[in-house]
């Protein structure tokens, strides 16, 4: 798998095909995707355009999905991915990720506004479903997102033939998750992060709250490597602690930058400086999942969390 990859959360329809393109003519050979971010047709039309080209084939990119919340029961989870694969116009997928530890569906809303919450459903039997489609050539690898440590090791313990390789959590300066990636790189999986820069564009943001990508420590270190953008700084980080990225962006210079970060190495002190920056701010909580039993963040909620009403808005513009 890349190091880098085209992440294509909170990509709207209409720039979401230019994005993938305008990537893959700078070098990226890795896309993030998931049916949930509504996009995943579009990223196949795009990527018929550059196949047709012959400049690239299908076993150039190593493109990931997700299998969705609301299809965690076994005999569910191959109809999931056979969707992506329609959509994405591709036999199989590099690699598939269960999305969330917790069964909780968009619609319908209960009665009392709240997701609907499937609580006998559980991850294990749905990672057993998910090793099927290795058996049947569907993917090539499977994986995890926003599963907590406990959660990983649960995974690892229940596998009957393949291990979890990957593991998408967010993770930037502010939200190390060091003892996390110390265990994944310990028990075999490779750590991916999403929302790598911050998530600068993320729409529930609140005044006040730290924007990584104007960090005076990052601009610092930026201006002595030749100018380096701090996102180009954050970037090179991941790479240097042996961890994968997907930064979104629609924006074609932002995209060609966030590439640009193979020609420099940060120093030592550098990398004690970005260290120092941890302070375990998550900006990903979807805590309106918090009844479910498997939620995995229940650590960074306060005691007396009341979970929320659902937001009547689409899941890709809410959380990862």
């Amino acid at each position: 798998m890349p190091v880098i990859g085209l992440g294509t959360w909170k990509s709207p329809l209409g720039k979401t095909g230019a994005a993938v393109k305008v990537a893959l003519e700078s070098g990226y050979r890795c896309l993030d995707t998931a049916n949930d971010y509504a996009n995943e047709a579009e990223i196949g039309e795009a990527l018929q355009d550059v196949f047709a080209k012959g400049d690239l084939k299908r076993s150039d990119i190593f493109i990931q999905s997700k299998l969705w919340n609301s299809n965690h029961r076994p005999e569910h989870v191959r109809a999931d991915l056979e969707a992506t694969l329609r959509d994405l116009q591709t036999d199989y997928v590099d690699s598939f990720v269960i999305h969330w530890p917790q069964v909780c569906t968009m619609f319908p809303i209960e009665a009392d506004g709240k997701y609907s919450s499937d609580n006998e459903s559980h991850y294990v039997d749905t990672w057993h479903a998910m090793e099927e489609l290795v058996d049947a050539g569907l993917v090539r690898t499977i994986g995890l997102s926003n599963f907590n440590r406990r959660q990983v090791a649960e995974v690892q313990a229940a596998a009957r033939k393949y291990q979890p390789t990957i593991l998408q959590n967010e993770c930037h300066p502010y939200l190390q998750n060091k003892d996390l990636i110390d265990f994944c790189q310990r028990t075999g999986v490779q750590f991916q992060s999403y929302s790598p820069l911050g998530s600068y564009d993320r729409p529930w943001a609140q005044p006040g709250e730290p924007e990584l990508l104007e960090d005076p420590r990052l601009k610092e270190i930026g201006a002595r490597h030749g100018n380096k953008t701090t996102a180009q700084v954050v970037l090179r980080w991941h790479i240097q602690r042996g961890t994968a990225a997907c930064p979104k962006s629609v924006t074609p210079a932002r995209i060609e930058s966030n590439f640009q970060v193979f020609d420099f190495e940060l120093t030592p002190e550098d990398m004690a400086v970005l260290s120092d920056m941890n302070m375990g701010w998550r900006h990903l909580l979807w805590d309106a999942t918090a009844m479910h039993p498997d939620y995995p963040f229940k650590d960074d909620l306060p005691h007396d969390h009341v979970v929320p009403d659902a937001p009547m808005n689409t899941s890709h513009s809410s959380r990862n």
